[in-house]
Order: C-alpha cells, then sequence, then structure tokens
C-alpha cells in the first residue's frame, strides 16, 4: 500500500474496519494477511495539501466518497456485499499552489457495473464532484482473488492449468496461495474473440507464476466479475 503520492488499492469496508489484502497468492510470508485501517467518521488532522495521506486521512476519504447520495443504494461489492468496491485513493492532480486538501477516489459498483471517480474535499469534509468514469481501473487484491476462486471453481475452464501445475510442481493446484498471481482489468480489442461482455462488464485476466520457477499459461481465458464466471478468449 502506497500512501498519498502513489495510488492505494483498498478493499470493501467490513464492520469497524477496512481490510486491505497484500499481494494475493504465494509473495512472501506475509501474503495472506491484511492491513486494517480504523474506520473513520469524523474529519481527522489534516496534512498539506501535497503531503501523503495519513491512513485516517484515506479512511475518512473512503467513507466520504462510499457513503455520499451519489452512490446507489443498491450498490454491491465484488462478494455481493452491500458496499462498494473501493478502487484506489490518490492525491488529487490540479492546482499545485491549491490551499484544500482534495482526494480521487474511484469506487465500483457491481450492481450496475459503474466505476464512480469521486472528488472528495477533506478540510470541508464533503464530496466536491462525483462522475462516471469511463474507464476499468486495475483490479485490487480482493478482486485478483476473488478471480481466482472463481477461475478454480470451473473444473472446465481450469482443467488446463491445473495439469500443468500438476506437471511442473507433482501437487494439486488448489489454492492461490500455492501460487503468485498478478492480475490487470481486461478490455477487449478489435481482434479479440470471445470477450465481448468486458466492454461493459469487470474483467480481469491473471499470470500465475509456480513458486521459483516459471510462469503458468493463462492466456486463454479471463474472468468476468460482474457476471461471476470464466471466458475463454482467443
Amino acid at each position: 500500500m502506497i500512501l498519498g503520492g502513489g495510488v492505494v488499492a483498498a478493499a470493501a469496508i467490513v464492520g469497524g474496519f477496512m481490510a486491505i489484502p497484500a499481494v494475493s497468492g504465494a509473495s512472501g510470508a506475509e501474503s495472506s494477511a491484511t492491513e486494517e485501517l480504523e474506520k473513520v467518521t469524523s474529519k481527522p488532522d489534516l496534512g498539506a495539501p501535497r503531503d501523503p495521506l495519513s491512513p485516517d486521512e484515506l479512511s475518512y476519504a473512503i467513507h466520504l466518497a462510499s457513503t455520499d447520495e451519489s452512490v446507489p443504494d443498491d450498490v454491491t461489492s465484488v462478494d455481493g456485499s452491500d458496499a462498494p468496491q473501493v478502487l484506489s485513493v490518490d492525491i488529487a492532480n490540479g492546482d499545485v499552489d491549491a490551499t484544500g486538501r482534495r482526494v480521487d477516489v474511484y469506487l465500483f459498483d457491481y450492481t450496475s457495473n459503474q466505476t464512480f471517480l469521486q472528488r472528495v474535499d477533506l478540510t470541508d469534509g464533503s464530496v466536491e464532484s462525483t462522475s462516471k468514469a469511463g474507464v476499468q481501473p486495475p483490479p485490487t487484491p480482493d478482486e485478483v482473488d476473488y478471480a481466482f476462486g472463481v477461475f478454480l471453481a470451473d473444473a472446465a475452464a481450469s482443467a488446463a492449468v491445473r495439469a500443468e501445475y500438476a506437471a511442473v510442481t507433482g501437487d494439486e493446484l488448489a489454492s492461490i496461495d500455492q501460487l503468485a498471481v498478478t492480475g490487470g482489468a481486461f478490455v477487449p480489442d478489435a481482434g479479440t474473440l470471445g470477450a465481448d461482455a468486458c466492454g461493459i462488464d469487470r474483467c480481469v485476466e491473471m499470470q500465475f507464476r509456480v513458486s521459483g520457477g516459471g510462469y503458468l499459461d493463462t492466456t486463454g481465458f479471463v474472468v468476468d466479475l460482474s457476471a461471476k464466471s470464466v471466458i475463454g478468449i482467443k
């Protein structure tokens, strides 16, 4: 997680905390750990306009963005929870001489298949503007984890990868913790066959690396998180 100058990827809001997963899969001893931020609903101490965000500022920005009246009442995250999927939080671009503390929060609503960009003013404690962004930001670690689960649960779609993993390691692939998994947002181009839905749905392409070895072949599929299904592509 990078606070401030870089984008912060976040997960859904759970209880009094926000769980921010670590990198997916077997990427080290802390690969399955989550970093929890206390949920902040009142204005914390604020830094200077271009200072990195503190954990409390990050949490407060997410609170303001996700509870604003612009967010639909029936909003859902990737796992069906009644909360928007928080994709990223970053210091807003703009006038370097600005005196306010403004933050851009990207949310995704799996009910409407919409990405929302919320410009949050931490100084005023309000959402300054909201827009439906026509982009697919990179998936968060929890979305990649969920996509892997959808993929592995589809016996037919995952058969080739599971067979390749067994041939390389001698073991059965049963968990994301056995691999280093990275993912990216997938939007088909004119030459892609089989993934028309991904022009609207939120789709993820993944790369699987065997610990201490090479990559498995994942070029023939993407996971449609909106439809909770695996799509074969060419």
